[in-house]
């Protein structure tokens, strides 16, 4: 069983490369909040979504073992579990310090994780809580970032829950430079880096809790250099301290 986003999660693999890609977050206390079982035809559905990605973008397409993407079949389905707890998946990249947490989130390969390791070499106290796939928490009035195993390559993430002061849609330019925006202007930045499962009515209740996001966090877009220099300004803009 493991903790993600203040929830209880036990998990039936047929593989044990999950329980070591978890291992920072099991836990023997209470009762699952709910349970994920991977099947065969799960693992099967990751492998040929595998197949058609890495189609779209190289010749040949990768063949990851079965124990690999069982993983992967476990966090689509927490993912889903998680929207009975009003918790959603976004890709993007999450950095904290002062007690607040920013997401930047951006098409894979704009650079959300040379961004935010900027923010761990220039700006004091800063750590990442996940690298890619973090997990949102959504309450009346206020947000939390937690942080995931599943945070990419790289398997930057820490085990916590910070509040979620501000989500900045990051871009590639020649100059640094931060403007904050209206959630109108950022959602289908937003909407496109959520995960959505298939089913209509989960469809909606991530699209509800993207809604809400507007009544507690800020939105920011950076034109980022990926020098020193687009931290510094990340963070003066947004204000962690």
């Amino acid at each position: 069983m493991i903790t993600l986003a203040g929830r209880c999660v036990e998990i039936n693999s047929l593989y044990d490369e999950v329980y070591s890609l978890c291992s920072e977050y099991l836990t023997n206390d209470g009762s699952p909040d709910f349970t994920v079982a991977v099947s065969p035809e799960d693992i099967e559905f990751e492998r040929m979504k595998s197949i058609r990605e890495d189609m779209s973008k190289y010749m040949h397409p990768v063949l990851y073992p079965d124990s690999y993407l069982e993983t992967l079949a476990v966090y689509r389905k927490i993912a889903v579990g998680m929207l009975k707890y009003d918790t959603f998946l976004m890709h993007g990249s999450v950095v904290a310090t002062c007690g607040d947490a920013y997401l930047f989130t951006a098409p894979s390969g704009t650079g959300k994780t040379t961004h935010i390791k900027l923010w761990l070499e220039n700006i004091p106290d800063s750590y990442v809580v996940n690298g890619d796939k973090p997990l949102i928490r959504v309450r009346e009035g206020y947000c939390k970032a937690c942080g995931t195993p599943w945070s990419g390559k790289e398997r930057m993430n820490t085990n916590v829950m910070v509040p979620l002061r501000a989500i900045c849609l990051l871009e590639r330019g020649v100059e640094n430079s931060i403007e904050e925006i209206s959630f109108l202007e950022a959602y289908t930045k937003l909407f496109q880096q959520t995960y959505l499962p298939t089913e209509a009515d989960y469809v909606r209740k991530t699209m509800e809790l993207i809604r809400k996001l507007s009544e507690s966090v800020h939105f920011y877009r950076l034109a980022c250099n990926m020098e020193p220099e687009a931290a510094l300004l990340a963070a003066s803009a947004m204000k962690p301290c």
